[in-house]
């Protein structure tokens, strides 16, 4: 009875403390990524069918991985299918806010400036099989203060 009764006042006590990740499907949960990343919480999975998007992305203070198909099969041809265009409007991916993340498993193209922009403070972003390509400036590059 001593056991169950510990056991069941762990529970209790410990229940509040676990977090639930969850996965955003796009364009099923929500039709854009910046819509996904905008719902999403920290710990979360953005998770991108093969497509083109038309895009320029914020992670917008969220702690999250943004990934293509590969992430969950492993299977490269997700790369070059699940396509991030910035439309040579603004950097592609933009991650400003001492965000924690993940890209994974897109190609990262035409981008005004880089392809991937990030700040250096407090910032831990890891960009993992990604093609980054014609982009007007480097294809990964890193900031320092940015107002706006």
């Amino acid at each position: 009875m001593r056991v169950a009764l510990r056991f069941l006042l762990a529970v209790v006590v410990l229940f509040p403390l676990t977090a639930y990740a969850t996965i955003i499907n796009i364009p099923g949960d929500y039709p854009t990524i910046q819509e996904g990343i905008d719902h999403s919480s920290d710990g979360d999975t953005v998770l991108v069918q093969p497509d083109t998007y038309y895009e320029n992305l914020n992670f917008n203070g969220h702690n999250i991985t943004l990934a293509s198909l590969f992430l969950t099969t492993g299977d490269t041809s997700y790369i070059s299918t699940t396509i991030i265009d910035g439309d040579s409007a603004d950097a592609v991916i933009t991650v400003y806010n001492g965000e924690t993340g993940q890209i994974v498993g897109f190609t990262v193209q035409n981008g005004r400036g880089r392809g991937i922009t990030y700040s250096h403070y407090n910032t831990d972003l890891t960009v993992t099989n990604n093609i980054i390509k014609d982009n007007s400036g480097s294809g990964i590059g890193r900031g320092g203060a940015r107002s706006g």
